[in-house]
């Protein structure tokens, strides 16, 4: 910091550091009780997040299913995946999909309205939702607008957290 530098006192009820998927997402959760700073070393839209160009896997059509799933998950672990931890994730992935489109993620549909769902390695049915091959793009991009529009969350870009 230089000499013309100055700190500012930022007061908040909770303090998120980084703003990839996960901070950005918390940030919108916490901010219908608190007040929020979320504080990025970069700009908020320079994060791992941005770049992921794959899917979300998730059982989104009626010809899957929830035990195909897990069973698929816990195969391409091979052997160190925690069952339990899998079937509860596998189990919340269609509700947090439908989440993410709640906060303005558009995943590419069909023109009859469904969501066009790839198939990647280890999956034994289409279950992977995309937005073109901008995933994450479309995912931060999504996430940063709400948290922008939300006036109880507040971001620190290009600063640090020490201690």
């Amino acid at each position: 910091m230089s000499r013309n530098d100055t700190v500012q006192a930022v007061s908040a009820d909770i303090l998120i550091v980084g703003t990839g998927i996960a901070g950005l997402r918390v940030a919108l959760a916490l901010s219908e009780r608190f007040d929020v700073m979320l504080v990025t070393k970069k700009r908020t839209s320079e994060s791992n997040t941005n770049q992921a160009q794959g899917g979300i896997a998730s059982v989104l059509d009626s010809a899957d299913s929830f035990e195909s799933h897990v069973r698929d998950t816990i195969t391409a672990g091979g052997g160190i995946c925690r069952p339990e931890v899998v079937q509860y994730v596998v189990e919340r992935g269609p509700e947090m999909i439908h989440d993410l489109v709640r906060q303005g993620v558009r995943f590419t549909e069909l023109a009859s309205g469904a969501y066009s769902l790839g198939r990647e390695g280890g999956h034994s049915q289409r279950r992977i939702v995309h937005a073109g091959d901008y995933t994450g793009r479309e995912i931060e991009s999504g996430l940063v607008s709400r948290v922008r529009a939300d006036s109880r969350i507040r971001v620190a870009e290009e600063h640090i957290a020490v201690d």
